[in-house]
């Protein structure tokens, strides 16, 4: 009984595998079950059929070159099949399988087109699901649930993979390993994935940064296109209006010569319908004149035809004439034909009846030649005979002879062939060691050369951190110079718009006097300019201390002599245009006296300014008189001392010299004129120099960009260099362990060829006996064939001789029927030459009577063609006479339609004079229709322009338009600074701004996924590591087991023997060689390579079989594994099998009677009929005699 795994195989069915052609079924039941039966019947097939059911991919293993080779391929008797079918049962009443089903039926099938089925319980599946049913369980294709004699070698080979997959399976550790593949396939993904997706975090990175620098261009740009939108817009709006009131005014000098134009053609459609009317009557003139013309033509056309049909009927009575005649002679030589052919057909009768009697004659020769030759025929048949059958032995010795010779040659050459290869395997090993050196010097190459690539990658590296290092501070050094320029073009716009407010005041004369201002705007040529703009000031402060101390004076509109300042004074009396404070030099030069004076403790104000050097003394006289003191403290003492001097300090208190003192300030004050100047003046120093500051910013940032671009270009070449240098690491350590691998097969080569070359030297002894024995029987078959060649030349002699005379019976037949067949064919050409002339004569004779007939027929009609000329000739004379009298009616019409086309030039003369008034009218309309398809055309222009600028309609436009009323060229010099800050802002990427958003919600979400497969790749080696540890664990406490088991199943079959199981140290329990040492009773210890066969079978026995008691397997399957036993060891493995069948069930093919007789049920293989497999039940008596 199964006590443990209650899992077992219950039935086999077969159909169309291999040798099992019918449908069939094998049961099995608990214990132990053998397939027995003789070498070549298909048992083994059974084996194959349960591995190829349970998913077996490789044919080798199946014994076959492919997988459709399983499908029966037929016999002599029996056709193939297309497909192949093997289904098993398994009991499955623990429900062990991760299925509800107590019994589980797996089924396969293949088809010649190589497309396979799997089912599980007749339900369509995948090879997959099969493999995941039985994961662990100790059924299918297991490392130990089927084990061929072939296998010991393998299990106990120097590669112990073999033996890891038995101990693997043992310990069930196959879905670890599964897992743990799936994991770092999933890690390795994961890591590409990785690696991807950095590349696309840094690149969006970067993509984000560049972002950023176009949003605030395109921000900037679009203030600046929103300030030109506004004034572009309210300055064409102007255009638009003035050009829409010129197209109305067009448009009534239109309407005007549009009714002009309505007159004259008036005019000319009067004219036109006379016209109209003359060509109506011109035309019914024209129609009678065509039908008098056609009359007359028609006329003519009927004479024509008349002497065109007389001419016809004269050719007709002549042509009649000539048949008449030709009849006559024909009819005659008709008679004389005729004639001719009676007589000969006569003469030809006579002749056939002689040639008829000569062919009877001449048939009585044919037939005595035939009797003849016919006698001469079985002679040679005969001689022929007996020549065939001497050259048919003739033959036979030639080809035995030539086989003789075959085997003889063949073995000489395979002699020759022997020695020349173990002379070339002699060179080919001295070759092969020159290779071994060759190899070992290419790999020291290798060697070197990766360590240099080594030592170039390490240096690439450096370098690399060091480009990351400049790129890094060449994009702090963008930022900061792209703030600047930010800072910089700031204060350009704020320093214009503060000039372009002073230089509004200026020409609005903002805080000027209204005479100074009338005085100024009536653009006298002969006006110097007002102090405030004759005078210059250092500083701000100095000049704010001078208005404060001049007052209104900074007003004085200065002239350079007194007449022009009468001039002056006129013309503001003339105008009444106000009051204005007014001087000239040529006044001041009179009535300033030159000063030296020099007071401690104060600065005389006229050194504090710049003027001209003819303006000097305007600045003497209104400030000569005016001292700076620095506190006011001082401008108090100095004023009580100096009572005609003025003092003012930096502070603001003056002190007059009529004794007044000025002081306190307001809140906020106004700047004066000539603060105003000072500022101006200062602002168009600062717009120069931040201006030139800027060009220099902007500079600076595209050689930043540049530095930046060109070291992110050498980090990717150095980026291409180490991956390329990686590549060349790889592929140098490729080659070095390919020197190695082919060292290691070239010295396994030199191995086999020195035993080969062993083995051919004890061949070719035995070859070289062979050829002596095969020489001397070529001798004597050369004896026979020279008996038998002489044999044959006198039989051939004998048959030519007799075939000469039957020639010459056969040659005098053939003269005899050639004659007969010439009289023969003679006859029948007469015979045909009878009846061709009969058919002749009356050919003849029916031609004649035609003949006659068409003689009749043309008398007949030469007597009708002359009564009809005779009538034809009346008729024309009466036509010519008729066309005289049309020829006259139709002169008459024509004079009439000359007259009605003088009448009809007149009228249109006179209308082609209202048409050329009408021409110049349309000239003058059409003219100023141009103007106004120019002006409509540029308004149209203005709008569309406007409209694709702005998308603004000038027909309807907004209501919060800015109104225009600054001078054309003003407004279009703004327009312009406007364009060329956009100009000077260069390309701007209007997409950035949602760009942006895009890209660094793109940047967040590449980040998270960055972050989440980093912690994906965490979580998967923490998992591979957790799987190892487990797999690790769970395999040494099987082999732990499997090392005690082996050592107590060794000892059980080796009386006093020993074995050890262990495993590679210093290596992964997981990845180590499995190494077995073993002793058996009475022998030294040593490997498992220096046992005999009976030995290893036992060995693998005992490993097969401590494997089963850790983890038993619900089945095993057993293909000749005692066949290297001797009766004694299987005493010991039968017992082995009884005691380990109550936890497995064991089918076992076999040949041994002590193994059948340890069987529960017995099945038979046989092929009753040859190449079908059949399977039938056995008693173990029958069973024994069989094996016996």
């Amino acid at each position: 009984m199964l006590k443990e795994t209650s899992m077992i195989l219950r039935k086999l069915s077969i159909f169309g595998f291999k040798s099992f052609a019918d449908k069939t079924e094998l049961r099995f039941g608990e214990g132990v079950t053998a397939v027995i039966g003789p070498n070549g019947c298909g048992k083994s097939n059974v084996i194959d059929a349960i591995r190829w059911v349970f998913g077996e991919q490789k044919a080798s293993t199946l014994r076959s070159a492919n997988m459709q080779d399983v499908i029966f391929s037929g016999t002599q008797k029996r056709q193939p099949l297309n497909m192949a079918e093997v289904t098993i049962t398994i009991e499955n009443s623990k429900h062990i399988l991760p299925t509800e089903y107590s019994d589980v039926a797996i089924t396969r099938r293949i088809f010649k087109s190589g497309e396979s089925e799997y089912m599980i319980n007749r339900v369509p599946c995948r090879l997959r699901d099969i493999h995941n049913l039985f994961l662990d369980t100790g059924i299918g294709n297991s490392a130990y649930t089927t084990i061929e004699n072939s296998m010991i070698n393998s299990i106990l080979s120097d590669k112990a993979e073999e033996r890891r997959i038995l101990f693997e399976e043992a310990a069930g550790i196959g879905k670890y390993k599964e897992r743990r593949r799936d994991s770092l396939r999933q890690l390795d993904r994961t890591r590409q994935d990785l690696l991807r997706i950095n590349d696309k975090v840094q690149e969006a990175d970067r993509t984000v940064r560049m972002l950023a620098r176009h949003v605030e261009k395109a921000n900037r740009y679009k203030r600046y296109f929103d300030d030109l939108k506004s004034l572009e817009v309210g300055f064409e709006n102007k255009r638009y209006s003035m050009l829409a009131e010129s197209i109305i005014k067009r448009k009534e000098i239109m309407a005007q010569t549009d009714n002009e134009r309505t007159s004259f053609k008036t005019k000319i459609a009067a004219s036109e319908a006379a016209i109209e009317k003359s060509q109506l009557a011109i035309m019914e003139k024209e129609s009678e004149l065509e039908r008098a013309a056609k009359n007359v033509s028609e006329a003519n056309e009927r004479i024509i035809t008349l002497d065109r049909d007389i001419s016809v009927a004269r050719e007709r009575s002549g042509f009649a004439s000539e048949n008449v005649e030709r009849c006559g002679k024909e009819a005659v030589a008709l008679d004389e034909q005729i004639a001719n052919g009676s007589a000969l057909k006569l003469q030809t009768e006579k002749a056939i009846i002689e040639h008829e009697t000569e062919t009877q004659a001449c048939t009585q020769k044919v037939t005595r030649a035939r009797e003849e030759l016919s006698t001469m025929d079985a002679k040679v048949q005969e001689c022929r005979g007996s020549s065939d059958r001497l050259s048919q032995e003739q033959i036979e010795i030639i080809n035995e002879l030539g086989e003789q010779r075959n085997i003889v040659s063949g073995l000489k050459t395979n002699l020759a062939n022997s020695i020349e290869r173990c002379e070339h395997d002699e060179r080919e090993l001295n070759t092969l060691q020159l290779r071994v050196e060759e190899y070992e010097e290419a790999i020291n190459a290798n060697r070197q050369k990766l360590a240099g690539e080594q030592e170039a990658h390490r240096n690439l590296s450096v370098s690399r951190e060091q480009l990351l290092t400049r790129i890094e501070n060449e994009d702090k050094s963008y930022q900061v110079l792209v703030e600047n320029e930010k800072r910089l073009e700031a204060n350009i716009d704020s320093s214009k718009s503060q000039l372009k407010f002073l230089e509004g005041l200026d020409a609005a004369f903002e805080g000027y006097d209204s005479g100074v201002k009338a005085l100024i705007t009536s653009k006298k040529s002969d006006i110097m300019g007002i102090v405030a703009d004759l005078v210059k000031v250092e500083d701000e402060q100095t000049a704010g201390i001078i208005e404060q101390v001049l007052g209104t004076a900074i007003q004085t509109v200065v002239f350079k002599t007194d007449s022009q300042l009468e001039s002056a004074i006129n013309y503001l009396n003339v105008e009444k245009a106000g009051t204005a404070s007014m001087a000239s030099l040529q006044r001041l030069q009179k009535n300033t006296a030159q000063r030296n004076m020099d007071i401690h403790g104060a600065v005389n104000m006229a050194g504090c300014v710049k003027t001209s050097q003819e303006c000097a003394v305007l600045a003497e006289s209104i400030l000569g008189n005016v001292w700076i003191t620095e506190t006011a403290q001082q401008a108090m003492s100095l004023s009580l001392a100096h009572t005609s001097e003025t003092f003012v300090s930096k502070d603001g208190i003056i002190c007059r010299r009529n004794g007044t003192v000025v002081a306190g300030a307001s809140k906020k004050q106004a700047a004066g004129l000539l603060q105003r100047k000072q500022r101006k003046d200062k602002l168009t120093a600062d717009i120069q120099a931040f201006d030139k500051e800027y060009r220099k910013a902007v500079n600076d940032k595209e050689i930043c960009i540049i530095n930046r671009d060109e070291a992110k270009f050498a980090l990717v070449e150095v980026d291409e260099k180490l991956n390329r240098g990686r590549q060349k690491q790889q592929e140098q350590e490729t080659t070095i362990r390919h020197f190695e691998n082919e060292i290691r097969n070239i010295l396994e080569k030199t191995r086999n060829m020195m035993n080969e070359c062993a083995n051919m030297r004890q061949k070719n002894i035995e070859m070289e006996n062979a050829i002596s024995e095969g020489e001397t029987a070529l001798e004597a078959l050369v004896v026979r064939k020279t008996h038998i060649e002489t044999l044959v030349e006198q039989a051939r002699a004998d048959l030519l001789e007799l075939q000469k005379n039957r020639n010459a019976s056969a040659e005098h037949l053939k003269n005899i029927e050639l004659e007969m067949m010439g009289l023969t064919n003679r006859i029948n050409q007469e015979k045909t030459d009878v009846e061709r002339i009969g058919i002749n004569i009356r050919n003849f004779s029916a031609k004649k009577e035609k003949v006659i007939e068409e003689k009749r027929r043309a008398q007949t009609e030469i007597t009708d063609v002359e009564s009809s000329l005779k009538s034809k000739i009346e008729s024309l004379s009466v036509e010519k006479q008729r066309r005289g009298e049309l020829e006259i009616i139709r002169n008459n019409i024509r004079e009439e339609y000359n007259g009605m086309q003088i009448e009809l030039d007149k009228i249109r003369k006179d209308m082609r004079v209202d048409q050329s008034l009408l021409e110049e009218s349309a000239n003058t309309f059409h003219s100023v229709e141009i103007e106004q398809t120019r002006d409509d055309q540029e308004k149209r222009r203005i709008r569309e322009r406007i409209w694709q600028a702005y998308e603004i309609d000038l027909e309807s436009p907004p209501e919060d338009l800015p109104v225009i009323d600054d001078e054309d060229a003003k407004v279009t010099e703004n327009i312009n600074m406007f364009r060329e800050r956009l100009k000077r802002l260069g390309e701007v990427n209007m997409a950035a701004l949602s760009e942006f958003e895009i890209e660094n919600s793109r940047l967040t979400e590449l980040t998270t996924q960055r972050n989440d497969l980093q912690t994906a790749v965490e979580d998967l080696d923490k998992a591979i590591k957790k799987l190892d540890r487990e797999a690790r664990t769970q395999f040494m406490t099987v082999f732990e087991q499997v090392q005690k088991n082996f050592v107590a199943m060794f000892t059980t079959l080796f009386e006093g023997g020993e074995a050890h199981v262990t495993l590679e140290e210093n290596v992964d329990p997981l990845e180590a060689a499995i190494n077995i040492n073993v002793r058996p009773g009475g022998k030294k210890m040593r490997g498992v390579g220096l046992l005999s066969g009976g030995e290893r079978a036992l060995t693998a026995i005992s490993l097969l079989f401590a494997l089963y008691l850790v983890k038993p397997s619900a089945y095993c399957i057993l293909d000749e594994l005692d066949a290297p036993l001797d009766d004694a060891n299987i005493g010991r493995f039968v017992n082995i099998l009884r005691k380990f069948s109550e936890k497995t069930q064991f089918i076992v093919i076999t040949h041994s009677k002590r193994t059948m007789e340890a069987a529960d049920l017995l099945y038979g293989v046989t092929q009753q009929e040859s190449g079908i497999s059949t399977i039938v039940s056995v008693k173990v008596e029958e069973a024994a005699l069989q094996a016996a």
